[in-house]
């Protein structure tokens, strides 16, 4: 199922975004989960916002389906070139190959598009994931595409259940990852999937947040 596809076709759309300056000048918070675009691929999950040590979360579930929340704003990463997150997950996804079509799957991932024109075939994107069984800070290229580079930031279920929190270089990163220095991202999203493995997986996801160098 090429969802990635998909995806990165979906992005050309026009949709209104939203993003607020944080109080701290350094940072710039995105917008409230619930006002990122739904983009369904596979039938639908189930999504629970609510707050968390007035922090708002996002609660995806999927069952045998595959969709996620995005938002589309160009964001120059020449001076807010990290990226910075909190993910958790009930489990990983056993017995499945996470470099294959049938196993691309994880209760947790968090995409960064870019791209050098408007064409689909124009756009790159990094999608870090808490991977089923890759060692951390392990990258292939995804199954669907080789404009999506896939880079494990968590593995396993030692530390499932459990808050983890993220920063990435996400210039550096898509300039490893495809050998080009990218000054503006298009999209950032979120999603949880099981429509490949058939299976089951909740993911949380809270504190998105862009940090100046």
């Amino acid at each position: 199922m090429p969802m990635f596809k998909n995806f990165l076709t979906g992005i050309t759309y026009s949709f209104l975004l939203f993003l607020s300056s944080n109080t701290l000048s350094e940072s710039l918070t995105l917008s409230p989960f619930k006002q990122w675009r739904q983009k369904d691929f596979v039938g639908t999950n189930a999504y629970h916002f609510h707050q968390e040590n007035q922090s708002p979360v996002v609660q995806i579930s999927a069952n045998n389906s595959a969709s996620g929340l995005f938002l589309e704003k160009d964001i120059n990463i020449d001076q807010t070139t990290f990226l910075q997150w909190s993910w958790k997950i009930n489990h990983v996804l056993k017995n499945i190959d996470e470099r294959s079509k049938k196993g691309d799957d994880f209760a947790a991932r968090v995409y960064v598009v870019t791209s050098t024109g408007p064409f689909p075939w124009q756009k790159r994107s990094l999608c870090y994931v808490w991977s089923n069984n890759q060692a951390i800070n392990t990258t292939w290229p995804n199954p669907f595409t080789g404009k999506v580079k896939m880079i494990a930031l968590d593995s396993g279920n030692g530390a499932a259940g459990s808050w983890r929190q993220h920063q990435r270089n996400i210039q550096q990163d898509f300039e490893l990852a495809f050998n080009k220095k990218y000054s503006k991202i298009e999209a950032i999203a979120i999603m949880t999937d099981t429509d490949n493995s058939q299976k089951q997986a909740t993911g949380w996801y809270k504190n998105i947040r862009l940090i100046k160098k």
